[in-house]
């Protein structure tokens, strides 16, 4: 059984509906919170290695450090940087321990600071010609304060292409893009010693992903509608 198949198999089963704006999951209220809405937990099916085998797994966006308790830290974890994940506190124990998976996409987005314009301009990006494509990730495993295992993952980023250098412009973390990994390097990033695995962190090319702007309503996360993927005039 190869990743997809296995992929398939726990979308199956979770019941998991395609989503079209989607975002991580907000750490806990502070005590005495007035919010009346609850606070929004993200699931994503992601694919690891357990032995010899590929699981399949129902994992929280994004990852919650081994260290806190089964909880959303209220620092961003949605995304670690290749360049010191090795070394971070957050995802240390992650990588040391070759706790690396598989999450599927069809696209992402991203947003783009424009001259004398207040309001960012969000993109959606995707791979050319083909239907889904694999973020690379770690996942990490802690334990709620009443013993419950969760399961947790982040998205692998890096420096960003000459193409995702020109929408992802904005931010400390400008000039980013996610790990994407052709279907042949994904057996190496679930398998191979650490080491090895780096190898696979590349940016993949330009001229390998499509991008258009589209509508500020993917800005809104109860906005689900997949209208938010149609093109717009920037």
């Amino acid at each position: 059984m190869d990743a997809l198949d296995v992929l398939y198999s726990i979308i199956g089963d979770g019941g998991f509906e395609p989503r079209y704006n989607i975002g991580p999951s907000e750490p806990p209220l502070p005590a005495g919170s007035q919010r009346a809405s609850p606070r929004r937990i993200t699931r994503v099916p992601i694919v690891l290695q357990r032995g010899d085998e590929l699981v399949g797994e129902d994992a929280i966006w994004p990852l919650i450090p081994v260290w806190a308790r089964g909880e959303v830290p209220k620092y961003s974890t949605a995304n670690a940087r290749s360049e010191d994940m090795a070394d971070k506190n957050a995802y240390r124990n992650a990588w040391k321990r070759e706790q690396r998976c598989l999450i599927y996409a069809t696209g992402f987005y991203e947003w783009q600071a424009r001259p004398g314009v207040r309001t960012k301009q969000p993109w959606h990006i995707r791979l050319k010609g083909q239907g889904g494509f694999a973020f690379g990730g770690l996942w990490e495993s802690s334990r709620a304060s009443d013993g419950t295992e969760v399961l947790s993952c982040t998205i692998v980023t890096l420096p960003a292409n000459e193409l995702m250098r020109g929408i992802h412009n904005a931010g400390r973390n400008r000039h980013r893009m996610p790990l994407i990994l052709p279907q042949e390097a994904q057996r190496a990033w679930l398998e191979a010693p650490a080491k090895s695995a780096m190898d696979s962190v590349v940016a993949i090319p330009s001229e390998a992903l499509e991008a258009w702007p589209v509508s500020t309503a993917v800005n809104n996360p109860n906005y689900k509608d997949a209208r938010v993927l149609e093109p717009i005039q920037a």
